[in-house]
């Protein structure tokens, strides 16, 4: 005869194996993981250009978003180009009562369009927005750095949102676009 803990831990045990064997049918595939259409997104990832973004936050944002599209230097022809529009807000909170504020949202918002390069074919376009707080404090340069660190958190995030979104589009409508470059050169 079978324990209560015994048949509680097997319950478990196939209900986990059959959501395993069922999410496994379901059509979805890994964004990341290893296979045909993983490594074919990264190939079209590679392929785009990230136009020149304009002030310090923007270059920031180049490059860490063209660090995250080709992680390994390649010289691969550019098909697509992606122009980026930031803009930064800032909102005070936390407002004592002598009207100081003590904490800071600082928002970063990425107006995004990826074209192709052959034609200038709008392809996918998209904002994508991060928010980062921060302490508003008494030293005038903790606070400072404070702010540096948020913003450097929030292009990070950012540059990683728009990497997933832009693989979540060669994964899906991207791949049924018609091939861009010579056969030769595959992404």
């Amino acid at each position: 005869m079978l324990s209560k803990p015994l048949i509680a831990r097997l319950s478990i045990l196939s209900s986990l194996v059959i959501a395993g064997m069922a999410l496994s049918s379901c059509g979805y595939s890994p964004l990341y993981g290893r296979g045909a259409t993983s490594e074919n997104t990264q190939g079209y990832l590679s392929l785009i250009h990230v136009r020149p973004i304009p002030n310090r936050v923007g270059q920031v944002m180049h490059s860490s978003l063209t660090h995250l599209l080709k992680p390994r230097s390649s010289s691969a022809p550019q098909a697509y180009d992606l122009n980026i529009n930031l803009s930064e807000s800032l909102a005070t909170l936390a407002v004592e009562k002598n009207a100081f504020a003590t904490r800071a949202n600082l928002s970063l918002t990425a107006d995004y369009k990826l074209s192709r390069k052959s034609d200038g074919y709008l392809l996918t376009s998209g904002s994508a927005k991060s928010v980062s707080s921060y302490n508003i404090l008494v030293s005038d340069f903790a606070t400072l750095a404070a702010k540096d660190d948020s913003r450097a958190r929030v292009v990070q995030d950012l540059a990683e949102t728009l990497r997933t979104r832009l693989a979540v589009y060669f994964q899906g409508p991207g791949q049924k676009q018609p091939p861009l470059i010579s056969k030769s050169v595959r992404p």
